[in-house]
């Protein structure tokens, strides 16, 4: 798996989506709201899932109940989190992201806030979400299980579903969600189309006619 994360991270966004939608699959993209908190950030793993909700109690024992599910982690992985919660807290933060770190993740999804965020970019560990706020989220989110199907916000559709061990991969131009039994034939197909693309690019560099170019290197 770790060479098939480090093969992805040479891919980007738009060609594994075009690959996605012409297997038929459409509606793997999450909303753009869903952002890397750098622009240089990348996502390429197999989802660890956290499904949350609202609550209003301060538990300490709920809280290390969610701490102790980190030991269920393996390397390399992509912490998925839900969106949980109507309102505007910080689902993750920088102790978050060390321990997950140290546990096996290689980056961490949100569908929701961060905190923190100044030290998740010093880290350089990988983080996307959808806003900043500094509100803790002790006592007003709570995890209600893992490594079970979650709902995240979708930008073909209201939400799409992330099962556990599908692949993620996430760019600048956004996050996709690959069925984990495409992850392989996803990457196959990607990295052919990445080298006629290339191809193509030398073409188009030296000013040959772009509709030749084109025929000659049809992608899909």
């Amino acid at each position: 798996m770790r060479e098939i994360c480090a093969r992805y991270r040479r891919l980007y966004a738009g060609l594994v989506f075009d690959i996605l939608e012409h297997l038929g699959c459409s509606n793997q993209a999450l909303s753009h709201e869903i952002r890397p908190l750098s622009p240089e950030m990348k996502l390429a793993g197999p989802a660890f899932t956290f499904k949350g909700g609202t609550t209003a109690v301060k538990d300490e024992s709920l809280r290390f109940r969610r701490l102790s599910v980190l030991n269920e982690m393996t390397h390399p992985c992509i912490e998925v989190r839900d969106r949980a919660t109507p309102y505007n807290v910080a689902l993750y933060g920088e102790l978050t992201a060390t321990s997950a770190a140290a546990h096996g993740a290689v980056g961490a999804l949100v569908d929701g806030g961060t905190r923190d965020s100044a030290m998740l970019i010093a880290m350089g560990f990988p983080v996307f979400a959808r806003y900043h706020s500094p509100i803790e989220a002790f006592g007003r989110v709570v995890t209600l299980a893992h490594q079970v199907p979650v709902l995240m916000s979708g930008e073909l559709s209201e939400t799409v579903v992330v099962n556990p061990g599908d692949f993620i991969f996430g760019d600048i131009d956004g996050v996709l969600v690959v069925p984990q039994e495409l992850t392989v034939p996803v990457l196959l197909e990607a990295e052919r189309i990445a080298s006629i693309e290339d191809a193509a690019r030398l073409d188009f560099k030296r000013g040959e006619d772009p509709v030749e170019v084109f025929k000659r290197h049809r992608r899909l």
